[in-house]
């Protein structure tokens, strides 16, 4: 073979197999495109994506590749992935006006307005009336806060250019609204409407300016008429229903909410709805069913699994919701709404601990968010830390000044703190926006009646009676008015209607028997308690509730140990109510029967471990006992539980005091305690006491002398107070006050000591 000729051939031959090798190359990419569209096209986008990226290793330069590549992220809600798409369409094909606009949009969204601007001006520079860049240019405008004339400018161009840009419609009807031009506003949506009926979001903007005007029978008017042009949809349908129900037309709402599940029967929205609005009428059964109905369409939808959950809720059946709420988290751990739930039902099981748990998680993630402020300050009320509750409700009511249930929470906190200024002040700001509110009517009754005005409270209160006759509440406030003014037959019978509307109401009957106490008519007391023990003899909280106040009857009637027996029936009914082991104990101390006092006490802390009082008070008849090693571990152990629990504070600090040991713990006990409860005479003598112990007398003799000034009867203030006055060198005043701590009484614990600084001066 010739030399020449072989060359020749060689050639040719290289020259088929790239040109085949291209072809064949082609015919894949085409092939693995063609078989993304389809995946596509049955929203099979997970397949999709592979082989579109199939496709892109053949060729990373393919714009039908990576257009189709960022459409179907777009369709799986990632964004991000869809930009780094529309970035590689701009490099890959940057005369593309489309691809810079998308580019620019994403910039926009993601606040990076110098990127987006610089395209946008790109695309204007070379296409002045592409409508695509305008939009945006407006977009970027607004984000700007330019002024609205300019941005006005631009939609009209827009129209200009294409007068049936319907959304060009739509946003110059909220430019105008924002203006409240409303003539402007109307038209502008009535063109987007005709321009394209199709939309049923122009129809729903038309609806919502006429429904903010309270031009109800306009707004009623669009929705028929969309109905009429899409028979077949169900979204007008559930439109107007949801319109009836805030019309209170509700057997009108019902009726188009069965049509809308006729017409539709896979729309969930009409069944969940339809649901609400029965439940809301107390048609729980019916409601149940088309809830469940819901779950049989989509039985893993976790929205429909979370509604039902919330039913459950609604009606009580915690067990039931919690069952639901945590199948769904198990699978979505950080699922938003079932999230939410959760901690209204721990909240609801009085488990605030885990309750804020979750709703301190959701403001961290949202910290501006109204909802999640209101519950975690909500739950921490609750909870009665008023501390902590008050930033929360504030910030909520920072972002929504309307949120009258946090602020009458507000008004009930600085209420129970003493502050009736501030109380006040909250309370007439839910009544001016809500002035038939009752619970806050009932606040303001509380407050006034606690700034010595019992008579605008009582005329609250009998207004309040009026405007819901079955409610006991405002009975029971004005029997506590009729008892300050010493109307006891009035009294007597507003407690009487309050029990009679609910029986289970044990501040109403405590009031009642206390009346009746206070005017020594024993036997009709314990007739009544009685009478009340056989109507409510299935529930033992309340039966122990009402055996201590027939107890505490007896014991003022002076039948000790009838008294004694009926407390000791108040606690086996209910040997976690503390009441009554505290009042029992007592006795037995008065009895000087201290050690079975303290058995007592001792019961009480095994059925109660969570509580300091049964901890504080063994401590005290320890310290009785001399036992001090004993009685200071009480007083811990109480701190342990709860470290500002006052009582063992005050208690652990003198104690330190009278043993000269850990007086500088004793000291910030003892501020600790004068911090939280400082106009306590008794707090105040300890503080005294542990600065006298420290040397430190003159401050000793400012907290004595206030408690002398507090009570004067009082001989341990008058003993402490020589004393310190003693050290300083007053001998005069030593004198006195020893003088009259003996005057007060002869045998106090102390007593011996002052004869003897007596003696001595």
């Amino acid at each position: 073979m010739n030399r020449h000729h072989f060359h020749y051939s060689f050639t040719i031959l290289i020259a088929c197999i790239l040109i085949f090798g291209c072809t064949s190359d082609k015919e894949k990419i085409d092939t693995f495109l063609s078989e993304a569209q389809a995946y596509f096209d049955t929203a099979e986008y997970q397949k999709s994506i592979i082989q579109i990226k199939n496709a892109i290793q053949l060729d990373n330069t393919s714009v039908k590749a990576y257009e189709l590549l960022a459409r179907t992220h777009l369709k799986l809600g990632d964004a991000q992935a869809a930009f780094k798409a529309f970035l590689r369409l701009e490099q890959i094909d940057p005369e593309n006006p489309e691809h810079k606009l998308q580019v620019a949009s994403f910039y926009l969204l993601g606040k990076k307005r110098p990127e987006a601007e610089r395209r946008v001006k790109a695309v204007l520079d070379k296409e002045p009336e592409n409508i695509p860049a305008l939009y945006l240019k407006a977009g970027i405008l607004s984000d700007k806060q330019e002024n609205w004339d300019k941005i006005e400018a631009i939609y009209l161009s827009i129209l200009d250019i294409d007068s049936r840009q319907a959304k060009a419609h739509l946003v110059l009807a909220r430019l105008y609204g924002a203006q409240k031009d409303f003539d402007k506003t109307e038209q502008h949506l009535k063109q987007a409407v005709a321009i394209e009926p199709e939309n049923i979001n122009y129809d729903k903007a038309l609806f919502g300016f006429y429904l903010a005007k309270r031009q109800f029978e306009a707004a009623e008017s669009v929705l028929k008429d969309l109905i009429s042009k899409k028979p077949d949809d169900a979204e007008p349908l559930i439109l107007i229903s949801n319109f009836y129900v805030g019309q209170q037309k509700l057997d009108k709402a019902e009726t188009l909410f069965l049509k809308a599940i006729a017409v539709d029967p896979k729309n969930l929205n009409s069944y969940m709805l339809l649901a609400k609005l029965l439940n809301s009428q107390k048609k729980t059964q019916t409601a149940e069913k088309y809830i469940q109905k819901a779950l049989e369409i989509e039985p893993e939808n976790f929205a429909v699994k979370n509604a039902y959950a919330d039913f459950q809720f609604s009606n009580k059946q915690m067990v039931k919701a919690e069952t639901l709420v945590d199948e769904i988290l198990a699978q979505r751990p950080d699922y938003l709404p079932s999230k939410l739930l959760k901690g209204k039902l721990l909240a609801a099981a009085k488990d605030y601990d885990g309750a804020i748990v979750i709703f301190q998680s959701l403001v961290k993630e949202e910290p501006e968010s109204t909802l999640f402020n209101f519950l975690l300050g909500s739950t921490f009320f609750e909870k009665n830390d008023f501390t902590q509750a008050k930033p929360f409700l504030s910030k909520a009511l920072e972002k929504n000044p309307n949120l009258y249930q946090a602020r009458l929470m507000m008004a009930d906190m600085y209420y129970r703190q003493g502050d009736l200024y501030l109380a006040e002040d909250n309370v007439k700001k839910v009544l001016k926006a809500l002035p038939k509110h009752y619970n806050a009517n009932i606040l303001l009754g509380n407050i006034l009646m606690a700034d010595n005005n019992a008579v605008m409270a009582k005329t609250i209160f009998e207004d309040m009676i009026d405007l819901d006759p079955n409610n006991p509440s405002a009975y029971f406030r004005l029997g506590i008015v009729n008892r300050l003014e010493r109307d006891t037959p009035a009294a007597l019978k507003n407690f009487n209607t309050a029990l009679a509307l609910n029986p289970h109401l044990m501040d109403v009957f405590t009031n009642l028997i206390a009346v009746y106490a206070s005017e020594k008519r024993y036997t009709t007391a314990l007739d009544i308690c009685d009478t009340h023990l056989k109507k409510i003899n299935t529930s033992p909280v309340i039966s122990s509730i009402i055996l201590n106040l027939k107890g505490n009857i007896l014991l003022a009637s002076g039948k000790i140990d009838q008294g004694k027996d009926v407390l000791k029936q108040s606690i086996e009914k209910n040997p976690a109510y503390i009441t009554p082991y505290l009042t029992l104990a007592k006795i037995l101390n008065s009895e000087n029967k201290t050690d079975d006092a303290i058995a007592l006490y001792t019961a009480l802390i095994d059925k109660r471990p969570d509580q300091p009082s049964a901890h504080s008070m063994v401590g005290t008849l320890y310290e009785k006992q001399q036992k001090f090693d004993l009685a200071e571990d009480h007083y811990k152990k109480a701190l342990e539980i709860n470290p500002d629990y006052i009582p063992a504070v005050n208690n652990l600090a003198f104690l330190y005091a009278e043993q000269n040991k850990e007086l500088n713990k004793a000291l910030d006990l003892a501020r600790q305690a004068k911090e939280r409860f400082g106009k306590l005479p008794a707090i105040m003598d300890t503080l005294g006491w542990v600065y006298y112990k420290k040397e430190l007398y003159d401050s000793a003799v400012a907290e004595f002398e206030t408690c002398v000034d507090k009570e004067p009867d009082n001989p341990i203030f008058h003993y402490h107070l020589g004393l310190a006055f003693n050290r300083l060198g007053q001998y005069v005043k030593a004198e006195t006050a020893l003088k009259k701590a003996l005057e007060l009484q002869t045998d106090f614990n102390g007593a011996d000591e002052a004869k003897k600084v007596l003696t001595q001066l």
